[in-house]
């Protein structure tokens, strides 16, 4: 709850005006702006304070006043915004989800151009990891389990949609059935996850390298075999085609 004196000072328009909106001396009158304009930029100068004092603070950590001073404003103009730190956060998490599928989609156009290679992908993607801010997502996800079991739910949507775009992205690539490559894209994002976590905990083992030849050994063809229940079975694929299995014992 903000008291009255807090509310007053936002505009009626529930937009108070930010430090694009506040004139340098001798420069002039600022060009008007539409409502929808400055509740955009409002919007979004909260979203970048919002990302630097969770990414510094933590979730617990984090406040809202806190945020709101970070980007020129008080309270009262993040609940004319979001509804609690709550829904603040989970505004930072779709912008961010949305960068990551511009990124994704702008690694498949440089693909499609032949500017990189399939080799380079996993090195352009992995620059987009950030400590921090795998830290802060794991917090959450432990406040929702612990504290907040509602809040899972939306989690999940997220994680759902981070799936589908690299499911679309591994389509390019993967000769698999759809239904494959929708389990490789969920296996993908998980295991990125977890070496994120590895990583962390013992960088000097777990080094960009070492995740690069994880991930060749558990998505690549050619070391799928490595992953068969039973290594001395027959590879059912090969004797389909009538072919010997040299692994197989004589």
């Amino acid at each position: 709850m903000t008291s009255s004196r807090v509310d007053r000072s936002i505009p009626s328009d529930g937009i108070e005006p930010g430090p694009a909106d506040r004139a340098e001396p001798g420069s002039g009158p600022p060009a008007p702006k539409s409502r929808a304009q400055r509740r955009a930029e409002t919007r979004e100068q909260l979203l970048d304070a919002a990302l630097v004092v969770f990414t510094e603070r933590g979730f617990h950590g984090a406040t809202l006043d806190e945020i709101a001073r970070h980007a020129g404003y008080t309270k009262g103009a993040v609940y004319a915004n979001f509804a609690d730190k709550e829904d603040l956060f989970l505004a930072v998490v779709d912008r961010r989800i949305d960068h990551g599928v511009q990124s994704l989609s702008e690694v498949e156009a440089l693909t499609h151009a032949g500017e990189i290679t399939d080799e380079e992908v996993p090195e352009v993607i992995e620059q987009q990891f950030q400590i921090r801010w795998a830290l802060l997502a794991l917090e959450a996800v432990m406040y929702a389990v612990r504290e907040r079991p509602e809040l899972l739910a939306e989690f999940a949507k997220r994680y759902r949609h981070i799936d589908a775009h690299t499911t679309r992205f591994l389509r390019m690539k993967a000769a698999d059935p759809p239904e494959a490559i929708e389990a490789l894209a969920i296996g993908q994002n998980a295991l990125g996850e977890g070496l994120m976590i590895r990583h962390m905990i013992e960088p000097e083992r777990i080094t960009h390298e070492v995740i690069d030849r994880v991930y060749t050994a558990v998505f690549d063809p050619a070391h799928r075999q490595a992953w068969r229940e039973d290594p001395a079975a027959p590879d059912p694929e090969r004797a389909h085609r009538g072919e010997a299995d040299d692994d197989a014992p004589r």
